[in-house]
């Protein structure tokens, strides 16, 4: 039983939306379905709310410029201003004027060649678009999800903490087919160009930037308690902690294997306690559903 008060963040945003019936774009996957179906990512945002979330995050996961435009888009700007303003209306609408909005990106690649990660001066100079953007439109935190490598981790958090919110970091861990040792997220057949790393090297690296807050997420739910107690023995400060559940197909979602909301609530409570968690949630997979039962476990 959890004996501490904690900060609820919402669940799967990108996977709720394909849950929900829109198909997720093989190169951008989410990214535009706030500006294509605001009506489906709005509806997210409010059943989130009512779930009983203290923050809600927007649907920037992938909305980096270069991103964007390997998929032929070249509205940067706008489909970035449109996820603010969407979560600011869910925001007003719900009447819950504590709620914190977090605005959230990440390093990842564009999803059909994620055999590596962008790099270079003009990858750097869209980081700092992006981060800029989402702070000066609304963002009260940056979110900088899906970390698994310390030289795209560097960069991606010297532009967010340059902006002056507080950043959160969200590292993402894995272990290889026959080995002990945690190492940081890679997805089967892809990010093969990128060496290998431990979750140990990475903490060390994040933490050398003035963020706010560190934590494990889009990593099994098997092995975050090992990442978490990693990243406790480095760190002291507030810890954040979201598992990803089902399995990703190329570009897509499978919910066949999503651990159901029960389950998944009283093994974050579990946490909570263990490694003295501040702040929970859920990544990709789960549901208002998981967040609602959450919530309950833990007496909000």
């Amino acid at each position: 039983m959890a004996s501490k008060q904690v900060a609820i963040i919402d669940g799967g945003v990108g996977t709720e939306i394909s849950r929900r019936g829109i198909p997720l774009h093989p190169v951008y996957w989410s990214a535009a379905a706030h500006v294509e179906h605001p009506d489906i990512v709005s509806a997210i945002h409010l059943d989130y709310i009512n779930a009983g979330v203290d923050i809600i995050s927007t649907n920037t996961f992938m909305t980096g410029r270069h991103v964007l435009e390997a998929g032929g888009r070249n509205d940067f700007k706008e489909i970035n201003l449109k996820a603010i303003e969407l979560a600011k209306m869910a925001r007003q609408l719900s009447g819950k004027d504590h709620l914190k909005i977090a605005g959230t990106l990440s390093p990842t690649a564009r999803m059909d060649q994620a055999n590596g990660l962008p790099r270079g001066k003009e990858i750097e100079n869209n980081f700092r678009d992006q981060a800029s953007l989402l702070a000066d439109s609304g963002a009260d935190v940056l979110l900088v999800e899906m970390l698994f490598d310390s030289e795209s981790a560097a960069s991606l958090l010297d532009a967010c903490c340059d902006t002056g919110l507080p950043v959160w970091a969200g590292l993402s861990a894995t272990k290889m087919p026959g080995k002990e040792t945690l190492m940081t997220f890679r997805q089967p057949g892809k990010h093969e160009s990128l060496a290998h790393e431990t979750f140990d090297n990475l903490i060390k690296t994040v933490i050398e930037f003035p963020i706010e807050v560190l934590g494990a997420m889009h990593t099994d739910v098997k092995l975050m308690p090992e990442a978490l107690r990693s990243i406790r023995n480095h760190w002291s400060g507030t810890i954040l902690a979201y598992a990803k559940t089902g399995t990703a197909t190329d570009h897509d979602w499978e919910f066949s294997d999503v651990i159901n909301e029960i389950e998944y609530a009283d093994i974050i409570s579990d946490w909570v306690d263990e490694f003295d968690i501040s702040i929970v949630g859920g990544c990709c997979g789960t549901s208002p559903a998981h967040i609602k039962a959450l919530v309950k476990r833990l007496n909000r």
